[in-house]
């Protein structure tokens, strides 16, 4: 017999309510819950998986320590997946040295392309392996724009750099990640109006 969901509903109020509080149960159920998924997005900030489950560390602490400004009206998800970001993007600003070329040219001539698939078979692993391959600016921007849904000036706020530098680094990014998945023969290589004329 299935769960009634206000059932469900309700006893996740209560998770939350009991976590706030700071109950040391609901913090490892809600730790035993969103971890894996949120180790995922520790790795696309960094390629060494022990600095990842450094920053998952450090985020769940903070997590714990910033429950009381968490309002249980609003999905759990969301709010750990933005410090687990926060946190992540705090490691790389403070452990790396992104070199960003400050390069408005592309502007006047940049084209959106479209990508065609060639094959499903295994595609999500070879994106995240390719996407792994990016320069670390690259990717970073990259990540913070496709998977976070940040805008350019959030991502320009977050990395101490202008809007124009992230949208052409996040140009450059795809550029590079179409260039290689075509040379893996993952995508058909498409060609641009003026090489079909």
């Amino acid at each position: 017999m299935k769960t009634p969901f206000y059932n469900i509903a309700l006893d996740n109020q209560k998770l939350k309510k009991k976590f706030i509080k700071g109950n040391k149960r609901a913090f490892d159920t809600i730790y035993s819950d969103y971890s894996s998924a949120m180790y995922s997005v520790c790795l696309r900030y960094t390629k060494n998986t022990d600095e990842a489950a450094d920053i998952l560390q450090n985020a769940f602490i903070k997590i714990y320590e910033n429950r009381k400004s968490f309002n249980p009206q609003f999905e759990l998800g969301s709010w750990i997946k933005r410090i687990v970001i926060n946190t992540a993007i705090n490691h790389y600003n403070k452990n790396k040295k992104m070199v960003l070329v400050q390069d408005e040219s592309y502007f006047e001539t940049e084209v959106e392309s479209t990508v065609e698939v060639e094959s499903s078979n295994d595609l999500k692993n070879t994106l995240m392996n390719t996407i792994n391959l990016l320069p670390d600016g690259y990717r970073t921007i990259f990540n913070l724009y496709v998977f976070e849904n940040l805008t350019h000036q959030e991502i320009a706020t977050h990395l101490n750099i202008s809007v124009n530098t992230s949208k052409s680094q996040l140009s450059r990014a795809r550029k590079m990640l179409k260039t290689t998945l075509e040379n893996q023969n993952i995508i058909k290589q498409t060609k641009s109006n003026a090489e079909r004329a």
